[in-house]
This record gives C-alpha cells, structure tokens and sequence, in this order.
C-alpha cells in the first residue's frame, strides 16, 4: 500500500539532497563570518533530517494518510498567494505583505476563527522582522511604510 507522506517525504529528502550539495558550493564560510551558501546549507539539512522523520512515522503507521483527496485546492490557493506575495513585496513592503500572505494561508485551515488568524499573522510579522531586520540586519523591502 502506498502511502503518500512516504512519497513526499522522500522527494523532501531529495530536494534537501540537492540544496545541500548547491549550498556547500556556495561555500560554509565560518561560524563568525558564514559564507552564501551557510543557511541554505542549515536549511537544507533542517529540511532533510525533518523528511527522514515523516518518512518514519509515515512507515509505522498501519493506516496511509488520505492524500489530498478533494484539498488540493487549498494549495492552489496558497501557491496563488505566494505568487501574490512576490508581486507585493517590493511596492507594499516586507510587513504588510507577510501579513497579508499569512491571513490568507491560514484561512486555507481550519479553525478559521479570525482572532486566532490575526494573532498567528501578527506574531509571525513580528518575530520574522525581529529576528531578520533587527537581529540579522537583513535589509526587508520596506514598502509604503518605511520600516
């Protein structure tokens, strides 16, 4: 019996395989001074190391997942909005448009209540621009509002 999390966690895996060998590429750099190629090359792991993870799990299980059956709608949905995001990023700005995406993601899942919606959105806008713009001085579009 197939299962299908088994199939994507090994084309997870892959995808992680190939990241991984592209970012040390890139070059690691140190500790102190990471190279271009340091967090893909983290991520990439991350991403791998998780996908070896559902591939176990997904083995142990007696019973397979349903597949996307009737959901693969709601990943076009939020693909639509990644696109939409990429259009909106430079001209609305990192903060606006991270909200916005993150509004329409979870409105992809339930519970759909609007004040958990809102507070995910919120707190995921903030701990990103903390974390990237403040900690890591990346610089983040900045769009209509400066920030």
């Amino acid at each position: 019996m197939r299962n299908d999390d088994q199939v994507t966690s090994l084309f997870l895996l892959a995808f992680a395989i190939f990241f991984s060998i592209e970012s040390l590429r890139l070059g690691m750099g140190t500790l102190r001074e990471p190279g271009a190629g340091f967090i893909p090359f983290i991520s990439s792991v991350l991403l791998g190391c998780l996908s070896i993870c559902i591939f176990i799990i997904a083995t142990l299980k007696k019973k397979a997942s349903p597949g996307f059956g009737k959901d693969w709608k709601k990943g076009l949905w939020v693909l639509g909005g990644l696109l939409i995001y990429d259009l909106l990023l430079e001209r609305l700005g990192f903060l606006i448009s991270t909200f916005l995406f993150m509004i329409l993601a979870l409105l992809s899942f339930p519970p759909r209540r609007l004040a958990s919606i809102l507070l995910v959105s919120s707190l995921t806008v903030i701990i990103s621009y903390l974390i990237f713009g403040v900690w890591l001085k990346v610089q983040l579009p900045k769009g209509i509002l400066g920030i």
